[in-house]
């Protein structure tokens, strides 16, 4: 008996959890600048396979890219289904990868006054196999119907990652 009444209050628990977070939503795009490119990372929705999270590391090339230069790593973000992140950024060359996944790599270069939409896309070739991971870049009518599709798109921050300067 006592099992039975800490399993409804467990699930009361935690939907309650879920909806306390603070989570921003789509609201416009931004607009471009001439001295810097724009990026946006999206991952569209797809309740399927919206179990897991996926955190995203964003680097950048030293110079121009080389196969033997490993990049600088810059910023993260954390990407939930329905979820997107923007960032300006320099001119330059830049390396995009879900941690934990070595397959999953986009290597793109941003010019000024540029803006680059990218997507994480998530598929499945049979329901019992395993998902498969990579990016692809969209255009801005793809992105804005992807995010315009359901009800709430979360907005996520890139978080940097680089050492901060003493």
């Amino acid at each position: 008996m006592n099992f039975q009444i800490r399993i409804p209050f467990l699930i009361f628990l935690f939907g309650f959890t879920l909806q306390c977070a603070e989570k921003k939503s789509f609201v416009k795009l931004v607009s471009k600048e001439n001295d810097s490119g724009l990026l946006y990372l999206i991952r569209p929705d797809h309740p399927a396979l919206s179990l897991w999270n996926y955190e995203c590391l964003l680097s950048r090339y030293p110079d121009k890219f080389s196969s033997r230069i490993q990049p600088i790593p810059i910023y993260k973000l954390e990407l939930e289904n329905s979820s997107l992140g923007y960032l300006r950024l320099q001119e330059g060359t830049y390396r995009l990868d879900v941690v934990g996944k070595s397959d999953a790599t986009k290597v793109f270069q941003i010019k000024k006054g540029e803006e680059k939409y990218i997507e994480l896309k998530i598929f499945s070739e049979t329901k019992v196999s395993r998902s498969e991971l990579t990016f692809r870049e969209i255009d801005r009518e793809t992105t804005l119907s992807e995010i315009l599709s359901v009800p709430v798109f979360v907005e996520h921050q890139f978080q940097s990652v680089q050492m901060p300067i003493e």
